[in-house]
């Protein structure tokens, strides 16, 4: 699934659209649409006023305070063709047409993903978390969150509406920098670990967005690209590998349904 740094790196690719118009909006399917606050041919000559990443959304700002909101799912795509491209793949759910020669499109073979045409943004995201890289996610607010909560402590990193945009390849891999395992209940930390973790975060989330995100499969920038993190992973999709660190064996088990990836003789 496309987690915060590659939601983050589609966001910037496409950001070279901000000021343009939108000519028409191509839907190949109308059930991709969540929520309709407005029809969707109301914003056709629209300029596109900003382009931003909350948590795992990708949000498009429109005159009139109108908000094109997309979630890529497990396995969706949303990128930049020129004009003369055709946007042929299978799968292509929506095609933005824009003034300046260029499309937006938005693909998702599973669609689990869709299209959010929100008025009030604010009241969309008033659920959700502070975001990891902001200001307001401090070691502070991490041990708050982690205080008096038995639950693992993978199980929180996952939960949106305490942390913006993290999945399950990003907290694996910082509860492993932070040599935590992810199975601690999360109220057996000490002041020194939760440090450690948040600055984990922060680091593993800066480093992938520096890479422009990780790709296995699906996952591919706004210029329709591969990401490079994938080649800087500890543990996520290394099972039965040789850790880095201490040359053990990297295991794989299930926490909130979950698969996890954790070194037993480098995360305590």
């Amino acid at each position: 699934m496309p987690e915060l740094p590659e939601v983050e790196t589609i966001s910037r690719s496409i950001a070279s659209n901000i000021g343009a118009k939108i000519d028409r909006l191509e839907f190949r399917r109308t059930d991709i649409i969540r929520v309709e606050d407005f029809p969707p041919d109301i914003i056709a000559g629209k300029a596109i006023k900003n382009i931003y990443r909350r948590g795992k959304f990708l949000v498009m700002v429109l005159p009139r305070l109108h908000h094109l909101v997309v979630h890529l799912g497990m396995s969706g795509r949303f990128y930049m063709l020129d004009k003369n491209e055709e946007a042929a793949d299978k799968h292509v759910h929506l095609v933005i047409h824009m003034s300046n020669g260029r499309k937006l499109v938005y693909q998702d073979a599973r669609r689990f993903g869709g299209v959010w045409l929100v008025n009030d943004i604010e009241a969309f995201f008033c659920r959700m978390g502070p975001e990891p890289l902001g200001d307001e996610f401090t070691s502070d607010y991490l041990e708050q969150v982690l205080k008096g909560r038995h639950t693992a402590v993978k199980n929180l990193l996952l939960d949106q509406n305490l942390i913006a945009g993290i999945g399950n390849i990003y907290a694996d891999e910082a509860l492993f920098a932070a040599g935590i395992r992810p199975d601690r209940p999360a109220d057996s930390l000490s002041r020194q670990e939760v440090v450690k973790l948040w600055q984990a975060i922060r680091e593993v989330l800066a480093k992938s967005i520096a890479a422009r995100g990780t790709t296995f499969r699906d996952y591919r920038d706004g210029y329709n690209q591969s990401g490079g993190f994938q080649h800087q992973l500890k543990v996520y999709g290394k099972e039965q590998q040789p850790c880095s660190c201490c040359g053990g064996t990297i295991q794989k088990g299930r926490i909130g349904g979950r698969g996890t990836h954790y070194c037993e003789k480098c995360q305590e």
